[in-house]
């Protein structure tokens, strides 16, 4: 009898051992996952934070705001962004100004909304940058919805409560107002 308690508490010792040893294994597998996962982000920053900085302070215009949604899109990169960014043949960058787009598409949706009124100008949808202070208010919202939103004519008919015809036509002519401003003589 003293023998056979002996044993079941020895195999329920070696059991608990065995349970704890797994969860040891598990916490760190998960560390390292994390550290990776931190230093894959602190690479990515290094390599491409700058230009992503400088992407989100042209629509911005503001180096508070841009340094802030920099920090954002760094943040809230998951695991699951990390991997899908950095697989081969997909072009990191880009995959990062997606990520910043979003986060602009935040800004502009609260300049039309009012939010936010103490850091952002009222009636614009992008200040500071000389193309589109030159646009009327239809052009910048379509220009911004296209190009910042990733909008498509038909959702951006649809807000405006216009034929897409029109909306095609705000685009072309915005596009016409960057083509006859810019500075042509860098361009060869």
């Amino acid at each position: 009898m003293c023998i056979r308690i002996q044993y079941n508490l020895i195999c329920t010792f070696d059991i608990a051992i065995t349970n704890y040893t797994n969860q040891l294994k598990q916490q760190l597998k998960t560390a390292e996952a994390s550290l990776q996962k931190s230093t894959l982000k602190h690479d990515l920053y290094n390599r491409y934070g700058a230009m992503l900085l400088g992407y989100i302070l042209e629509a911005v215009k503001s180096q508070q705001i841009a340094e802030q949604y920099l920090i954002e899109v760094f943040t809230e990169l998951t695991h699951t962004d990390l991997e899908k960014i950095t697989l081969n043949g997909v072009n990191t960058f880009c995959s990062l100004q997606h990520l910043a787009r979003k986060k602009i598409a935040i800004f502009a949706q609260s300049l039309t909304t009012g939010v936010g009124d103490d850091i952002k100008p009222k009636g614009i949808i992008i200040a500071g940058n000389r193309f589109i202070d030159l646009m009327n208010h239809d052009e910048q919202y379509v220009f911004c919805g296209v190009h910042y939103h990733g909008k498509s004519v038909a959702t951006l008919a649809a807000e405006l409560n216009k034929p897409e015809t029109v909306i095609k036509q705000i685009l072309k002519d915005s596009f016409t107002i960057i083509r006859n401003n810019r500075d042509t003589a860098a361009v060869h």
